[in-house]
Protein backbone atom coordinates (compact mmCIF):
# COMPACT_ATOMS: atom_id res chain seq x y z
CA UNK A 1 0.00 0.00 0.00
CA UNK A 2 1.57 3.61 -1.20
CA UNK A 3 0.16 5.98 0.87
CA UNK A 4 0.24 9.80 -0.16
CA UNK A 5 -0.16 11.98 3.04
CA UNK A 6 -0.40 15.84 2.84
CA UNK A 7 1.69 16.78 6.15
CA UNK A 8 1.99 20.71 5.55
CA UNK A 9 0.23 21.65 8.79
CA UNK A 10 2.51 19.53 11.05
CA UNK A 11 3.14 22.17 12.84
CA UNK A 12 -0.49 23.54 13.46
CA UNK A 13 -1.61 24.11 16.68
CA UNK A 14 -4.24 21.44 16.55
CA UNK A 15 -4.16 19.36 13.06
CA UNK A 16 -0.17 19.28 13.29
CA UNK A 17 -0.73 17.08 16.84
CA UNK A 18 -3.18 14.89 14.63
CA UNK A 19 -0.83 14.33 11.76
CA UNK A 20 2.38 14.01 13.70
CA UNK A 21 0.53 11.42 16.51
CA UNK A 22 -0.79 9.04 12.90
CA UNK A 23 2.48 9.41 11.27
CA UNK A 24 4.50 8.04 14.33
CA UNK A 25 2.63 5.32 14.69
CA UNK A 26 2.41 5.21 10.79
CA UNK A 27 6.13 5.32 11.02
CA UNK A 28 6.83 1.80 13.22
CA UNK A 29 3.64 0.10 12.51
CA UNK A 30 4.36 -3.64 11.23
CA UNK A 31 2.34 -3.78 8.10
CA UNK A 32 3.43 -3.71 4.82
CA UNK A 33 2.76 0.42 3.22
CA UNK A 34 5.13 2.92 2.37
CA UNK A 35 4.33 6.87 3.07
CA UNK A 36 4.94 9.68 0.79
CA UNK A 37 4.89 12.43 2.99
CA UNK A 38 3.88 16.15 1.35
CA UNK A 39 5.40 18.72 2.66
CA UNK A 40 7.94 21.12 4.13
CA UNK A 41 11.12 18.69 4.24
CA UNK A 42 12.85 20.91 6.98
CA UNK A 43 9.89 19.79 8.82
CA UNK A 44 9.26 16.80 7.95
CA UNK A 45 13.14 15.65 8.49
CA UNK A 46 12.85 13.49 11.62
CA UNK A 47 10.77 10.98 9.61
CA UNK A 48 12.82 10.48 6.80
CA UNK A 49 15.20 7.74 8.75
CA UNK A 50 11.64 5.72 8.50
CA UNK A 51 13.11 3.22 5.68
CA UNK A 52 9.04 3.96 4.24
CA UNK A 53 9.22 7.28 4.30
CA UNK A 54 9.86 9.28 1.44
CA UNK A 55 9.56 13.20 1.39
CA UNK A 56 7.93 14.86 -1.24
CA UNK A 57 8.45 18.72 -1.24
CA UNK A 58 5.38 20.42 -1.90
CA UNK A 59 4.79 24.32 -1.93
CA UNK A 60 0.90 24.55 -1.97
CA UNK A 61 -0.03 27.10 0.72
CA UNK A 62 -2.04 25.59 3.55
CA UNK A 63 -5.32 28.12 2.67
CA UNK A 64 -4.38 28.89 -0.96
CA UNK A 65 -5.94 31.69 -2.97
CA UNK A 66 -7.87 30.89 -6.21
CA UNK A 67 -4.56 30.84 -8.33
CA UNK A 68 -2.79 28.90 -6.06
CA UNK A 69 -5.35 25.95 -6.85
CA UNK A 70 -4.22 25.32 -9.96
CA UNK A 71 -0.34 23.97 -8.58
CA UNK A 72 -1.26 20.25 -8.97
CA UNK A 73 0.50 17.33 -6.85
CA UNK A 74 3.90 16.38 -7.17
CA UNK A 75 3.91 13.02 -9.88
CA UNK A 76 4.36 10.29 -7.02
CA UNK A 77 3.35 7.05 -7.80
CA UNK A 78 0.77 6.38 -4.75
CA UNK A 79 -2.62 4.38 -4.17
CA UNK A 80 -4.45 7.50 -2.09
CA UNK A 81 -3.67 10.78 -1.06
CA UNK A 82 -4.74 11.28 2.40
CA UNK A 83 -5.74 15.26 3.30
CA UNK A 84 -5.88 15.76 7.07
CA UNK A 85 -8.36 19.02 6.38
CA UNK A 86 -11.02 20.02 3.90
CA UNK A 87 -8.11 21.93 1.97
CA UNK A 88 -7.75 19.42 -0.32
CA UNK A 89 -6.03 19.90 -3.79
CA UNK A 90 -8.96 20.55 -6.28
CA UNK A 91 -7.26 19.13 -9.21
CA UNK A 92 -5.78 15.91 -7.73
CA UNK A 93 -7.79 13.20 -9.78
CA UNK A 94 -6.75 10.30 -7.65
CA UNK A 95 -8.17 8.46 -4.64
CA UNK A 96 -8.51 10.48 -1.74
CA UNK A 97 -9.32 10.23 2.23
CA UNK A 98 -10.00 13.39 4.11
CA UNK A 99 -10.38 14.33 7.71
CA UNK A 100 -12.53 16.66 8.60
CA UNK A 101 -12.41 18.01 12.35
CA UNK A 102 -15.26 20.29 12.40
CA UNK A 103 -17.23 22.76 10.30
CA UNK A 104 -16.05 26.01 12.65
CA UNK A 105 -15.63 28.17 9.76
CA UNK A 106 -19.26 27.59 8.66
CA UNK A 107 -20.90 27.98 12.37
CA UNK A 108 -18.85 30.63 13.46
CA UNK A 109 -18.22 33.23 10.70
CA UNK A 110 -16.72 35.49 12.88
CA UNK A 111 -13.34 32.68 12.40
CA UNK A 112 -13.20 33.87 8.95
CA UNK A 113 -11.66 37.20 7.96
CA UNK A 114 -13.93 37.95 5.64
CA UNK A 115 -17.37 37.37 3.25
CA UNK A 116 -15.02 35.97 0.86
CA UNK A 117 -13.33 33.48 3.28
CA UNK A 118 -16.68 32.17 4.28
CA UNK A 119 -17.79 31.43 0.72
CA UNK A 120 -14.47 29.82 -0.18
CA UNK A 121 -14.71 27.82 3.56
CA UNK A 122 -18.16 26.20 2.26
CA UNK A 123 -17.19 25.79 -1.22
CA UNK A 124 -14.35 23.81 -0.09
CA UNK A 125 -15.76 21.40 2.52
CA UNK A 126 -18.93 20.59 0.34
CA UNK A 127 -16.47 20.07 -3.02
CA UNK A 128 -14.49 18.01 -0.62
CA UNK A 129 -17.18 15.64 0.45
CA UNK A 130 -18.15 15.13 -2.78
CA UNK A 131 -14.66 14.41 -4.37
CA UNK A 132 -13.40 12.41 -1.48
CA UNK A 133 -13.62 8.67 -1.76
CA UNK A 134 -13.76 8.42 2.08
CA UNK A 135 -14.50 11.20 4.74
CA UNK A 136 -12.95 10.77 8.84
CA UNK A 137 -14.60 12.39 11.17
CA UNK A 138 -13.00 12.94 14.14
CA UNK A 139 -16.37 12.68 16.50
CA UNK A 140 -19.87 11.41 16.39
CA UNK A 141 -20.81 15.09 16.34
CA UNK A 142 -18.78 16.48 14.03
CA UNK A 143 -20.60 13.43 11.45
CA UNK A 144 -24.03 14.84 12.52
CA UNK A 145 -23.13 17.98 11.98
CA UNK A 146 -21.50 17.18 8.18
CA UNK A 147 -24.77 15.40 7.80
CA UNK A 148 -26.97 18.53 8.94
CA UNK A 149 -25.79 20.98 7.30
CA UNK A 150 -25.05 19.18 3.77
CA UNK A 151 -27.33 16.30 3.86
CA UNK A 152 -27.38 12.27 5.18
CA UNK A 153 -26.34 11.46 1.18
CA UNK A 154 -22.42 11.83 2.19
CA UNK A 155 -23.49 9.46 5.56
CA UNK A 156 -21.71 6.26 3.87
CA UNK A 157 -18.93 7.97 3.08
CA UNK A 158 -17.64 9.05 6.63
CA UNK A 159 -16.09 7.11 9.13
CA UNK A 160 -16.17 7.90 12.78
CA UNK A 161 -12.28 7.78 14.48
CA UNK A 162 -11.61 9.31 17.30
CA UNK A 163 -8.53 11.39 18.14
CA UNK A 164 -6.42 10.63 21.46
CA UNK A 165 -3.68 12.37 23.63
CA UNK A 166 0.30 11.64 23.16
CA UNK A 167 2.41 9.95 26.08
CA UNK A 168 3.84 12.39 26.43
CA UNK A 169 0.95 13.70 28.80
CA UNK A 170 1.35 12.19 32.32
CA UNK A 171 2.02 12.96 36.11
CA UNK A 172 4.63 14.49 36.81
CA UNK A 173 6.20 13.82 40.25
CA UNK A 174 9.47 15.54 39.73
CA UNK A 175 9.66 18.42 42.20
CA UNK A 176 12.47 20.38 40.43
CA UNK A 177 10.65 20.50 37.28
CA UNK A 178 7.29 21.57 38.74
CA UNK A 179 9.65 24.73 40.67
CA UNK A 180 11.21 25.24 37.22
CA UNK A 181 8.07 26.28 35.26
CA UNK A 182 6.92 28.12 38.19
CA UNK A 183 9.46 30.01 38.22
CA UNK A 184 10.03 30.76 34.51
CA UNK A 185 6.50 31.75 33.72
CA UNK A 186 5.60 33.30 37.54
CA UNK A 187 2.90 30.92 38.28
CA UNK A 188 1.48 30.92 41.87
CA UNK A 189 0.85 28.10 44.20
CA UNK A 190 -3.05 27.69 43.27
CA UNK A 191 -4.08 28.16 39.43
CA UNK A 192 -7.16 27.27 37.74
CA UNK A 193 -5.91 26.89 33.82
CA UNK A 194 -7.19 27.40 30.05
CA UNK A 195 -5.52 25.38 27.15
CA UNK A 196 -6.42 26.20 23.65
CA UNK A 197 -6.49 29.09 20.90
CA UNK A 198 -8.02 32.13 21.83
CA UNK A 199 -10.51 32.85 19.42
CA UNK A 200 -14.30 33.64 19.96
CA UNK A 201 -15.93 30.37 19.68
CA UNK A 202 -13.67 29.87 22.58
CA UNK A 203 -15.82 31.98 24.91
CA UNK A 204 -13.12 33.27 26.99
CA UNK A 205 -15.28 35.98 27.83
CA UNK A 206 -17.33 33.89 29.83
CA UNK A 207 -14.92 32.26 31.09
CA UNK A 208 -13.42 35.59 32.23
CA UNK A 209 -16.83 36.16 34.20
CA UNK A 210 -16.52 33.35 35.94
CA UNK A 211 -12.71 34.10 37.40
CA UNK A 212 -14.22 37.06 38.73
CA UNK A 213 -17.19 35.69 40.21
CA UNK A 214 -14.71 32.90 42.22
CA UNK A 215 -12.36 35.73 43.18
CA UNK A 216 -15.21 38.05 44.81
CA UNK A 217 -15.80 34.35 47.31
CA UNK A 218 -12.35 34.65 48.21
CA UNK A 219 -10.28 31.84 46.45
CA UNK A 220 -6.63 32.48 46.09
CA UNK A 221 -5.74 31.33 42.60
CA UNK A 222 -4.49 33.02 39.70
CA UNK A 223 -5.95 32.06 36.36
CA UNK A 224 -3.66 31.17 33.80
CA UNK A 225 -4.13 30.92 29.51
CA UNK A 226 -2.33 29.44 27.21
CA UNK A 227 -2.52 29.31 23.55
CA UNK A 228 -2.60 31.32 20.11
CA UNK A 229 -4.35 34.38 20.59
CA UNK A 230 -6.27 35.75 17.53
CA UNK A 231 -6.80 39.62 17.24
CA UNK A 232 -10.01 39.19 17.13
CA UNK A 233 -10.52 38.58 21.01
CA UNK A 234 -8.36 41.26 22.13
CA UNK A 235 -11.16 43.20 23.52
CA UNK A 236 -10.14 40.49 26.20
CA UNK A 237 -6.64 42.05 26.58
CA UNK A 238 -7.58 44.49 29.53
CA UNK A 239 -8.49 41.70 31.55
CA UNK A 240 -4.94 40.05 31.75
CA UNK A 241 -2.82 41.67 34.97
CA UNK A 242 -0.29 39.33 34.29
CA UNK A 243 -0.98 38.39 38.25
CA UNK A 244 -4.52 36.82 39.05
CA UNK A 245 -5.16 36.51 35.30
CA UNK A 246 -1.51 35.44 32.99
CA UNK A 247 -1.56 34.81 29.51
CA UNK A 248 1.28 32.68 28.47
CA UNK A 249 0.97 31.96 24.82
CA UNK A 250 1.90 29.29 23.19
CA UNK A 251 4.64 27.61 25.21
CA UNK A 252 6.77 24.04 24.53
CA UNK A 253 4.64 20.85 25.12
CA UNK A 254 7.17 19.65 28.06
CA UNK A 255 6.30 22.69 29.74
CA UNK A 256 2.53 22.48 28.71
CA UNK A 257 2.62 19.15 30.77
CA UNK A 258 3.77 20.17 33.78
CA UNK A 259 1.38 23.11 33.49
CA UNK A 260 -1.54 20.87 33.67
CA UNK A 261 0.22 19.42 36.21
CA UNK A 262 -0.17 22.32 38.37
CA UNK A 263 -3.89 23.56 37.87
CA UNK A 264 -6.14 21.91 40.17
CA UNK A 265 -9.26 22.30 37.86
CA UNK A 266 -9.14 22.95 33.87
CA UNK A 267 -12.12 24.61 32.91
CA UNK A 268 -12.96 24.56 28.80
CA UNK A 269 -16.10 26.47 28.37
CA UNK A 270 -16.34 26.38 24.88
CA UNK A 271 -19.20 26.89 22.35
CA UNK A 272 -17.78 24.39 20.10
CA UNK A 273 -15.23 21.62 19.21
CA UNK A 274 -14.94 19.16 16.98
CA UNK A 275 -13.00 16.65 19.72
CA UNK A 276 -11.23 18.51 22.20
CA UNK A 277 -8.13 17.21 22.89
CA UNK A 278 -7.26 19.49 25.87
CA UNK A 279 -9.38 17.74 27.94
CA UNK A 280 -7.86 14.23 27.92
CA UNK A 281 -4.49 15.77 28.21
CA UNK A 282 -5.76 17.12 31.23
CA UNK A 283 -6.86 13.80 32.69
CA UNK A 284 -4.13 12.29 31.74
CA UNK A 285 -2.07 14.52 33.77
CA UNK A 286 -4.12 14.16 37.12
CA UNK A 287 -6.68 17.44 36.60
CA UNK A 288 -10.48 17.73 37.27
CA UNK A 289 -11.60 18.83 34.14
CA UNK A 290 -15.24 21.30 33.45
CA UNK A 291 -15.80 21.32 29.98
CA UNK A 292 -19.03 22.87 28.18
CA UNK A 293 -22.44 20.69 27.60
CA UNK A 294 -21.99 21.55 24.23
CA UNK A 295 -20.63 20.02 20.35
CA UNK A 296 -18.26 17.08 21.18
CA UNK A 297 -17.06 17.71 24.33
CA UNK A 298 -19.31 15.67 26.24
CA UNK A 299 -18.70 13.03 23.91
CA UNK A 300 -14.77 13.36 24.53
CA UNK A 301 -15.30 13.96 28.47
CA UNK A 302 -17.55 11.37 29.17
CA UNK A 303 -18.24 11.17 32.88
CA UNK A 304 -15.26 12.33 34.26
CA UNK A 305 -15.88 15.49 34.21
CA UNK A 306 -19.13 18.05 35.34
CA UNK A 307 -20.49 19.43 32.24
CA UNK A 308 -21.83 22.95 32.19
CA UNK A 309 -23.80 25.56 30.42
CA UNK A 310 -20.88 27.54 28.93
CA UNK A 311 -23.33 30.74 29.08
CA UNK A 312 -24.20 30.95 32.62
CA UNK A 313 -20.96 32.05 34.98
CA UNK A 314 -22.52 31.74 37.84
CA UNK A 315 -23.68 27.93 38.20
CA UNK A 316 -19.85 27.15 35.78
CA UNK A 317 -18.76 29.31 39.50
CA UNK A 318 -20.44 27.20 41.93
CA UNK A 319 -19.20 23.85 39.96
CA UNK A 320 -15.48 25.27 40.05
CA UNK A 321 -15.66 26.06 43.69
CA UNK A 322 -16.81 23.17 44.72
CA UNK A 323 -14.27 21.27 43.09
CA UNK A 324 -11.85 23.20 44.49
CA UNK A 325 -12.78 23.50 48.50
CA UNK A 326 -13.68 19.67 48.47
CA UNK A 327 -10.21 17.05 47.93
CA UNK A 328 -12.30 13.79 48.15
CA UNK A 329 -14.45 15.22 44.99
CA UNK A 330 -10.98 16.02 43.07
CA UNK A 331 -9.63 12.74 43.44
CA UNK A 332 -12.76 10.75 42.09
CA UNK A 333 -12.35 13.16 39.42
CA UNK A 334 -8.90 12.29 38.84
CA UNK A 335 -9.35 8.79 38.97
CA UNK A 336 -12.48 9.14 36.66
CA UNK A 337 -9.83 10.73 34.33
CA UNK A 338 -7.58 8.76 34.37
CA UNK A 339 -10.31 5.87 33.26
CA UNK A 340 -11.82 7.90 30.88
CA UNK A 341 -8.38 8.41 28.94
CA UNK A 342 -8.05 4.63 28.33
CA UNK A 343 -10.91 4.92 25.98
CA UNK A 344 -8.40 6.49 23.22
CA UNK A 345 -5.59 5.78 22.31
CA UNK A 346 -2.88 6.72 18.83
CA UNK A 347 -2.80 3.37 18.11
CA UNK A 348 -6.38 2.29 18.22
CA UNK A 349 -6.69 6.09 16.15
CA UNK A 350 -4.13 4.92 13.70
CA UNK A 351 -5.18 0.91 13.17
CA UNK A 352 -8.65 2.34 12.04
CA UNK A 353 -7.39 4.63 9.60
CA UNK A 354 -5.71 2.09 7.85
CA UNK A 355 -8.93 0.22 8.21
CA UNK A 356 -10.06 3.02 6.03
CA UNK A 357 -7.17 3.01 3.72
CA UNK A 358 -7.95 -0.61 2.44
CA UNK A 359 -11.40 -0.08 2.09
CA UNK A 360 -10.58 2.72 -0.60
CA UNK A 361 -7.92 0.44 -1.97
CA UNK A 362 -10.40 -1.69 -2.75
CA UNK A 363 -13.07 0.89 -4.54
Amino acid sequence: MRIGFDARMIDHPGIGRYISALLGVFCKYPEDHKLSLFGDPEKLARYAAAGKVDIVPWELPVYPLWEYLWMGLPKIKIDFLHVPHFNIPLFYGGKMVVTIHDLIYLLFPRSLPSPFARHYARFMIETTLKRADRIIAVSDYTKRDILKHFGAAYADKITVIHEAVDDVFKKVTDKARLADVRCRYRIGEKVLLYVGTVKPHKNLGKLLDVFQQLKAWGIPHQLVICGRWDNKEDRLKKYIDHRSVLYLGEIPVSDLVVLYNIAEVLVHLSLYEGFGLTVLEAMKCGTPVVVSDLSSLPEVAGKAAFHVDPNDPKKIADTVYNILINPQLRAGMVDAGYENVKRFSWEKTALETLGVYKEVIKL
